[in-house]
């Protein structure tokens, strides 16, 4: 049985997915959108971040000198400068887990972290999922009964009180024994299928699609600045456990943010992240550019060099102010200064979240730009 615990732990790669990260390192670098198909055909649940490390690990120059900590974070230094810049983005998805397995082969589900909103469980119904096992994958169904069989009342119950304690996953086995028979274990991560969706108008649509295509972004500006003259100082991380909050009471930080703090020290932060985006009648708007998120009104030099960095970027640039997040939170404590740079994303957290690959590509050239200056000094 795996560890139950997410805090500390040796990274386990399954055999059928390392030689998937090995043709990837021998295929070199990936143009932007190459990449994100690749990373968001990873699942990768909070926990369970491995293999989209190791993806993106194979994706970065060579040359450079990758660090990792204990809960599954990497990074790439440029120099040394007597204050650090951090770029941060998240590695981990908001998904579920096998917390069971029936005498009659159906499995039990659970979450590892907190659900983004309440009706993010009752996606679950009816739909395919993969269970990520040590073996390979397993494909499943979530069961769920016939609505033109049910009466009004129950239908009604089924659909708005859907909870995970009613969530059977079907993967064909007829007991316990056959389950586990094809890799099944208590903790294996269970993800929608990484179906991609191409729409109109150069925008993209998968479930969990936005937080890898930041990951994505992120990785291609490491790329970029390993050529070109980075300034000194800045570290560009990719974060594990970024969906599980913290011990403690009150507004919580994000487990892999506080790591993140304690490890780098950083005076200022850029998190790269998404945010939800309207069509419309919503602010921010898909391809307005990315979303620059202050927590404050007052004067920011960090938030001034992200402007200008997108104006050199020739890039949109939209703006909203909002409280400090959990990812933003162990950076916020002044002096140090934190700004979040995020993708608008509509339908954002449910199993078609929607890009625009403009929107995608801005966010890509104004870190690339950032990096160039660092934090404006």
């Amino acid at each position: 049985m795996k560890e139950a615990t997410m805090g500390s732990r040796k990274a386990k790669i399954p055999a059928w997915a390392a030689a998937l990260v090995c043709l990837a390192a021998a295929a070199g670098a990936a143009d932007l959108k190459t990449l994100t198909r690749d990373l968001f055909a990873i699942p990768s649940t909070t926990g369970n971040e491995e293999i989209l490390a190791a993806r993106i690990r194979a994706s970065l120059p060579k040359t450079l000198a990758v660090e990792a900590d204990a809960l599954g974070t990497i990074a790439v230094r440029f120099g040394e400068a007597p204050r650090t810049t951090l770029l941060l983005a998240g590695l981990d998805g908001v998904g579920h887990m096998v917390s069971g397995i029936r005498p009659d082969g159906y499995l039990t589900l659970d979450r590892p972290v907190p659900a983004p909103h309440a009706r993010f469980d009752a996606y679950l119904l009816g739909q395919p999922v993969i269970i990520s096992t040590a073996q390979g994958p397993v494909q499943g169904v979530v069961a769920q009964p016939s609505l033109h069989l049910l009466t009004q009342e129950r239908r009604i119950a089924l659909l708005e009180g859907f909870s995970l304690e009613e969530a059977l996953v079907d993967v064909g086995a007829r007991s316990e024994k056959e389950a586990r028979a094809k890799g099944i274990e208590i903790l294996d991560p269970v993800t929608y299928p990484a179906a991609l969706t191409e729409l109109a108008g150069e925008q993209w649509a998968g479930p969990g699609l936005g937080a890898k295509a930041a990951a994505a972004a992120l990785v291609c500006a490491a790329e970029a600045a390993t050529g070109r003259a980075a300034a000194g100082g800045s570290i560009i991380a990719w974060a594990a456990q970024t969906k599980l909050p913290a011990r403690g009471r009150g507004a919580r930080p994000a487990v892999g943010a506080v790591r993140a703090k304690e490890t780098w020290r950083p005076v200022r932060t850029v998190v790269v992240d998404v945010i939800a985006a309207g069509k419309g009648d919503g602010f921010p708007f898909p391809g307005g550019g990315p979303v620059l998120v202050r927590s404050g009104s007052g004067p920011s030099a960090l938030a001034g060099a992200v402007e200008t960095a997108a104006l050199a970027a020739a890039a949109p640039l939209q703006f909203v102010t909002r409280p400090v997040s959990s990812l933003e939170r162990p950076f916020a404590d002044p002096p140090a200064e934190v700004v979040t740079l995020a993708l608008p994303v509509r339908f954002l957290h449910t199993p078609s979240e929607i890009v625009a690959l403009g929107d995608l590509r801005s966010l890509r050239d104004i870190l690339i730009r950032f990096l160039e200056t660092g934090d404006g000094r």
